[in-house]
């Protein structure tokens, strides 16, 4: 007789994380104008689409900070001097588990998810994290701070 594996929340999909809803802009906008929309959104990330709808690139805080912030690039200039072309992205059917792998092996906090060609939404760390501290026994959450861990980097390395 073998043993079935105890299905856990590392197995569940990422559709059953509340996802952010997706803002998204054309090919050819101003990062000022991208901007406004991430502000208005209140989201870390815009997704470039082709004149076909198509996604092809995104433009997040990440992208701001390291690529416009700092340059000699106008405000007027197209989002697609600074996005980050054909983005990683995952599906409903993507677990939680395969996107912490994601977002472990990467450096960014946003992924959009898709069913089929349709948008569904953007994932992002903060809700992975949530959806997974949810679902982590109180005795786990409730544990004291063990002082003696040190971190192996500083944040934002």
């Amino acid at each position: 007789m073998t043993k079935r594996k105890k299905a856990t929340f590392w197995s569940e999909p990422v559709g059953k994380v509340e996802l952010q809803h997706a803002a998204v802009v054309q090919s050819g906008t101003t990062i000022i104008d991208a901007v406004k929309e991430m502000k208005y959104n209140q989201i870390g990330c815009v997704l470039i689409q082709d004149a076909k709808k198509k996604v092809i690139g995104i433009l997040s805080n990440g992208d701001l900070m390291h690529k416009f912030v700092g340059s000699t690039l106008p405000g007027d200039t197209p989002v697609d001097e600074i996005m980050t072309a054909e983005p990683f992205s995952g599906t409903c059917a993507t677990t939680v588990q395969e996107a912490l792998e994601i977002f472990d092996a990467n450096r960014f906090r946003h992924m959009p998810i898709f069913e089929g060609d349709t948008i569904k939404g953007i994932l992002s760390v903060r809700g992975l994290m949530t959806f997974i501290s949810e679902h982590l026994p109180s005795r786990v959450m409730n544990l004291p701070p063990d002082s003696s861990l040190v971190a192996s980097q500083t944040s934002g390395e």
